[in-house]
């Protein structure tokens, strides 16, 4: 009897710890997945990557009267002024490529007395209609270390970099061929002899706006800073705010103005005005999902564990 007994509680033990080693295992096999399930969304959250990507031009409106809309064959209003543009590629359909003209001049009211409206509907970067949220300032190093900033990521919209839109004209992308050539080619005629300014219309306390050199160029509503001259520049703002900054969006409104003083003897005419927004959020340190995971897994094992050698003791 007693013999029989501890051939039992040997096979118990035997029991438990099999289990014990096959819930081990199944941890160290499970774990690394839940770690890369956790970061797998942020980082497939957007199958496109936009960092490297332009996607903000400078063109001058070409177009002087409309056909289409509702205010078809009305003076465009945009006429010789310069204009704030986002790109809209597709890689898969280049020929549909396009830009969105962001805050620029537009007519409201009656037919016959409409109202000229120094920006447009579409006039905010994240634009509206695609309801992405404000872009998030990320943590700086370098010069803004520290702050919060601007960052290029795979995120639409985020890479602030601004350039001319002669730029695209040699390009050997055939989507940016496509986009230089949009719209009947309204955008193309050149910025020669113009010196482009980028003017503050408005900005939210906290935040400020500097250069790659963590410089800050322009302060106050009405500053103008010079982003370049002709048709060939590219200029890339940081926005930023404190660390500790409180949470919520921040915004920034400009304008884009000609400050003469070139080889053009007239200045072209302000652009509308257009936005930026950015938020501030709280971040979770980056254990802390996997940990959550890792948690589980192990509340798991002990369930399963103790519910082995329950059985194992029946």
């Amino acid at each position: 009897m007693v013999s029989k007994n501890i051939t039992c509680l040997k096979k118990q033990l035997t029991h438990t710890v099999q289990a014990s080693a096959s819930i081990a295992v199944s941890f160290l096999v499970v774990a690394p997945l839940v770690v890369s399930t956790a970061i797998a969304p942020a980082l497939a959250d957007d199958t496109h990557n936009h960092s490297d990507e332009t996607s903000f031009y400078i063109g001058l409106d070409s177009l002087e009267v409309l056909s289409t809309g509702t205010y078809a064959g009305l003076e465009n209003p945009n006429y010789n002024r310069l204009t704030f543009l986002y790109a809209h590629r597709n890689e898969d359909q280049p020929e549909s490529s396009h830009f969105h003209g962001i805050g620029a001049y537009s007519y409201s009211g009656s037919l016959d007395n409409p109202s000229i409206n120094p920006t447009n509907t579409n006039n905010r970067i994240p634009e509206s209609y695609s309801a992405q949220p404000p872009l998030t300032l990320l943590p700086g190093t370098g010069f803004y270390s520290g702050r919060l900033i601007s960052t290029a990521t795979d995120k639409e919209y985020s890479n602030l970099t601004i350039e001319t839109l002669a730029s695209l004209e040699t390009s050997k992308e055939l989507d940016n061929q496509y986009l230089f050539n949009s719209s009947n080619g309204r955008w193309q005629s050149s910025l020669e002899g113009a010196n482009i300014g980028l003017q503050l219309a408005s900005i939210s306390s906290g935040l400020n706006i500097g250069n790659s050199a963590g410089v800050d160029i322009v302060k106050s509503v009405g500053d103008i800073y010079t982003i370049g001259s002709g048709d060939n520049f590219s200029f890339s703002p940081t926005f930023w705010t404190d660390a500790t900054a409180p949470l919520g969006t921040y915004s920034a409104s400009f304008k884009l103005v000609d400050l003469g003083n070139g080889t053009n003897p007239i200045p072209f005419k302000d652009s509308g005005t257009f936005n930026f927004d950015f938020e501030v959020k709280a971040v979770p340190e980056s254990s802390t999902i996997p940990a959550l995971g890792i948690v589980g897994l192990l509340a798991l094992s002990l369930s399963r564990l103790q519910k082995v050698t329950r059985n194992s003791l029946n």
